[in-house]
């Protein structure tokens, strides 16, 4: 039996479809905008951006439906409702961060040859690795409460 979603899982879903849906939009919204130097060659590392975060949505949709393909570092019963709702919740909040970050490096990819900033910063990776540790580390302490 799947776990129920509750509204704050939909609202993390519909906030991950619109940052995949962003991507979309803005490589293929903005490709004519560019200018000439950074669409030669370029439309490869775009394609990949995409495909990158359309991959990582479905494959993260799949292991929220297919729980067995979490791994946790360590032995859980599985078979608890507790456990399959703390799974699905991972996954959801995980491919939220995921795809809100990837969209935001798009944006930046996109916006550095328009003039309209520098670079990514090193910023960026720090944000990046706080967002996808924290929320891991919390469900990860979560879910050993039932170990087997």
């Amino acid at each position: 039996m799947q776990p129920r979603r509750s509204t704050q899982d939909w609202v993390l879903e519909a906030i991950a479809f619109a940052a995949l849906v962003a991507t979309f939009a803005m490589v293929f919204g903005h490709w004519q905008r560019l200018p000439i130097f950074a669409r030669r060659g370029s439309g490869g590392s775009y394609s990949i951006m995409v495909l990158l975060n359309a991959g990582i949505y479905l494959l993260l949709t799949f292991a929220s439906h297919y729980q067995q393909l979490v791994s946790v570092p360590f032995e859980i019963d599985r078979d608890r409702p507790e456990v399959k709702q703390l799974l699905l919740q991972m996954t959801i909040v995980l491919k939220t961060i995921l795809m809100v970050l990837l969209a935001g490096l798009l944006w930046i990819i996109l916006h550095t040859p328009l003039g309209r900033m520098r670079t990514a910063g090193r910023g960026f990776l720090v944000v990046f690795l706080i967002a996808m540790l924290a929320p891991t580390m919390v469900y990860v302490r979560k879910l050993s409460r039932f170990r087997k």
